[in-house]
């Protein structure tokens, strides 16, 4: 329970707080602190209808390799108003490293939705105060910045659905991704084609031990000429490997001579492409053609599996698909990719993130 705030202007800054006084009492924004969870998850269960356990939220957060932000705005019971987060990732800029933010989890409590302070909502306030203070640089209607040693990343990027798109546009300097996001399924009639014969692995993500095989891959891409994740073996081991997320399969390619990775699916139970990473087109193409066999060991009962992929519109292995005997569909579940370059820098543009590809690895929903 926060008490004795004070009367003070609404938007005061306090070091590293906020106080906002509203007809519905005062609220203090400030960022996370170790035990918080246990305000965060009841709320977010009000707020979503539905329970993240614990275990989930630990693995999403603080057991990120390369770390988390999170601002919450706390009524004077103790309630979380409204929580702002993002899980840091580490981004490829066309051969620099840079941080970058995954926007997730962010919602007000139903209780507090008409709290106003001032002529926005809490939502909104607490939102401008985590972008203008872990961002490099970004032009929203108020400046909010708290006092934080924490560095500031150069990119943001999320997924929300439509109406919290539309939210995000007006108030909070969203941006549709201008290539879009490409959504293709195998059909009822078909499948993907087998056109070669290679080396294969099949392997549950929880139990796969060689996560290093992936790094491998990755520095014989031509990284400069990349904008996206940097899909390291810390990433995939944490994003992939966790025991909580045991839904996860890996197929993946080797040469017969020297045992390196040359392409890697990987795919949940439901037979949904997660993600996805070749050396060349034709090593993905190959491996696409297998999904029908290892679909009988996800499931022998289901003959007529049905694949699904959701990528970036600018995604360089975009054509294997097409090539493998995808069909592009529309978008089943409403989700909207915003990208934005938020670097302090002549030469970048926010724009520029239409350059950034990605695949569903990136994101939360699966």
């Amino acid at each position: 329970m926060i008490k004795s705030l004070g009367k003070r202007p609404r938007g005061t800054m306090i070091k590293d707080h906020l106080v906002f006084e509203t007809s519905q009492g005062s609220f203090l924004v400030r960022p996370y602190q170790p035990g918080d969870e246990k305000m965060i998850l009841p709320a977010w269960q009000a707020a979503f209808g539905k329970k993240m356990s614990l275990e989930h939220w630990c693995w999403k957060y603080p057991e990120n390799p390369a770390g988390f932000r999170c601002l919450l705005c706390i009524a004077e019971d103790g309630t979380v108003a409204a929580h702002y987060a993002a899980q840091v990732m580490k981004i490829n800029f066309f051969g620099e490293e840079i941080s970058g933010l995954h926007l997730t989890d962010s919602f007000s409590h139903p209780r507090f939705r008409w709290a106003l302070g001032g002529k926005t909502g809490l939502f909104v306030k607490t939102a401008w105060a985590f972008l203008s203070t872990y961002l490099d640089k970004i032009d929203l209607p108020q400046l909010l910045p708290l006092g934080t040693d924490l560095p500031r990343a150069q990119f943001h990027y999320g997924f929300p659905g439509e109406r919290h798109f539309r939210l995000g546009i007006k108030l909070l300097a969203y941006r549709f991704h201008g290539p879009g996001m490409l959504y293709f399924q195998t059909s009822q009639t078909t499948s993907p084609r087998r056109l070669f014969q290679q080396r294969l692995e099949v392997s549950s993500a929880s139990d796969f031990r060689n996560w290093e095989l992936f790094d491998e891959l990755l520095s014989r891409l031509p990284l400069k000429k990349f904008f996206c994740i940097l899909r390291n073996s810390a990433f995939m081991r944490w994003r992939f490997g966790s025991k909580l997320n045991n839904n996860y399969l890996i197929i993946y390619s080797k040469t017969f001579w020297r045992k390196k990775v040359k392409a890697w699916i990987i795919l949940d139970k439901k037979f949904r492409i997660l993600d996805f990473l070749a050396e060349k087109e034709d090593e993905l193409l190959a491996l696409l053609g297998v999904l029908k066999e290892v679909a009988k060991e996800i499931n022998p009962e289901n003959k007529n599996a049905r694949f699904e992929v959701w990528l970036a519109g600018n995604h360089p292995l975009k054509r294997a698909f097409v090539r493998a005997g995808f069909v592009p569909e529309k978008e089943p579940l409403g989700i909207v990719p915003n990208t934005r370059c938020d670097m302090d820098r002549k030469d970048v543009h926010f724009k520029d993130a239409d350059l950034f590809f990605f695949t569903m690895a990136d994101a939360d929903l699966f």
